[in-house]
């Protein structure tokens, strides 16, 4: 067999990272195996592995449970759960360190039994845990490299593609609670009977809801303009909020006088102050009520 040059490995370390972050792009949650399956494959390809099996962690923590593997017939590796600290994927569970095994069969860790049981003859064995931050989610490994057993810089690209995949997928998982918990809260404000709107610290709107909209008077888009452009009508409320937004002192319970095609009309308004999950002040906004026909 002609021995891999250090530019075709390169070349395929690459090909199979570019596959990896082009599957990345298409995620949506609830697609993490599949992102794993896919990574198996290209890493099996990139190192000329004969076989790969991508576990999970088991629900109550205590195992290795196998979702996919390459190069074994999904029947057998499906029968072959691996106990926490049990062989070299168990050991890697539980260090939450990489392995790089040269001969299986001369390290004392290895569960020989796992191969009886498959019918596969392991040699050469590369191993990787699979962090979410600082909480383990799986493990994949990878099994006998043709030709050579698994090399160092093979660790390193392993390690590489697993946290970029890692640090991706906890992304997507984000992006979806976060569009989740913004789809919750518009609800709320497009439900809400009474007004609400919100300022960034430039003073430009950045929440305007319905009802707002309609006791305010305002005919045309706000969003990310100015508060006294989109005020221009109703001035005062605009200084409301302006001075909210330079003192950070709020108001409660506030009337405020103002008119709409020459009729009389009266806001019941409070202001508040926008705060970052860090404590760190985002902004400024206002909730009213039309009290016109309240207070005649």
């Amino acid at each position: 067999m002609t021995a891999t040059t250090g530019a075709e490995l390169a070349h395929r370390y690459l090909k199979a990272f570019y596959d990896i972050l082009a599957v990345g792009q298409q995620l949506r949650e609830g697609a993490e195996d599949k992102m794993w399956i896919r990574v198996i494959e290209k890493l099996s390809v990139a190192l000329e592995a004969e076989a790969g099996t991508y576990f999970v962690v088991g629900v109550k923590g205590r195992e290795l449970v196998p979702v996919y593997a390459l190069g074994i017939p999904p029947e057998q590796i499906s029968q072959v759960p691996i106990p926490m600290g049990k062989g070299l994927c168990g050991w890697v569970a539980v260090h939450r360190e990489p392995l790089l095994v040269v001969d299986a069969y001369k390290d004392s860790r290895f569960m020989q039994d796992v191969d009886q049981a498959t019918g596969f003859k392991t040699r050469s064995v590369l191993c990787v845990p699979l962090m979410d931050r600082l909480d383990l989610v799986g493990v994949i490994e990878l099994l006998n490299k043709r030709g050579a057993p698994f090399s160092e810089e093979d660790q390193k690209f392993v390690e590489a593609v697993c946290q970029a995949v890692s640090a991706n997928l906890r992304l997507v998982r984000l992006e979806a609670m976060l569009n989740k918990v913004t789809a919750h809260n518009a609800s709320i404000l497009e439900n809400l009977t009474g007004g609400f709107l919100a300022l960034d610290l430039r003073g430009r709107v950045i929440i305007c809801n319905p009802a707002a909209k309609r006791i305010l008077e305002i005919q045309e888009e706000v969003m990310n303009v100015p508060v006294e452009e989109a005020l221009r009508h109703i001035p005062a409320l605009a200084e409301v909020l302006a001075k909210t937004l330079q003192t950070k002192q709020i108001a409660k319970r506030q009337d405020l006088r103002w008119s709409y095609k020459d009729q009389p009309r009266l806001l019941g308004y409070s202001t508040l102050l926008i705060q970052d999950a860090q404590g760190n002040f985002t902004g400024c906004g206002i909730t009213f009520q039309d009290l016109t026909s309240i207070k005649r």
